[in-house]
C-alpha cells in the first residue's frame, strides 16, 4: 500500500473517529478495517490515526486559530476537517514528510472526497502552516 492509500484510509478513519471521539485509536482502527473490509492497516495509516487522535485537541485548536473571524470548526464539512487534520499532523509531526507534499496530498484527498470549493479553502488553511 502506498502513502496516498495510507493517508486515504487514515482520513476516513479520522472522519469516523471525529463522530465518536470517545473511541481509542485501536477501536478506530478496528472499526475502519471492518467498514472498509480490510484485513490490515498499513503501519503508516496506524501511525497517522494514533498520532492524530493523540494530538486532536491541539490540531483542532491550530485549525480554529486560522479560520476567518466568526467561523467555528463545527461549521466546516467533517470530511474537510479530517483532511486538514491528516495534513496538519504530517506537517507538524512527521519530519520525513515535506510540508508541501502533505498539502499536495490533502488537495488530492479533496479531489476524491470533498466539494470542489473545499480545495482552495484547504490550501489556504494549510499554507499558513507551511509558511510559519
Amino acid at each position: 500500500m502506498n502513502q496516498h492509500d495510507s493517508r486515504r484510509i487514515a482520513m476516513q478513519a479520522i472522519f469516523s473517529a471525529n463522530q465518536a471521539k470517545e473511541l481509542s485509536a485501536s477501536e478506530v482502527e478496528a472499526k475502519t478495517m471492518s467498514v472498509l473490509n480490510l484485513k490490515e492497516l498499513s503501519a503508516y495509516s496506524q501511525a497517522l490515526i494514533a498520532g492524530i487522535i493523540e494530538h486532536r485537541d491541539e490540531l483542532e485548536a491550530d485549525i480554529t486559530d486560522h479560520l476567518k473571524a466568526g467561523w467555528r470548526l463545527s461549521r466546516i464539512n467533517a470530511i474537510v476537517v479530517a483532511i486538514l487534520e491528516v495534513a496538519l499532523y504530517e506537517i507538524k509531526y512527521r519530519e520525513e514528510i515535506q510540508p508541501k507534499a502533505a498539502v499536495n496530498e490533502a488537495l488530492n484527498l479533496c479531489d476524491e472526497f470533498a466539494d470542489p470549493k473545499a480545495k482552495p479553502f484547504v490550501n489556504g488553511i494549510l499554507a499558513n502552516f507551511v509558511n510559519e
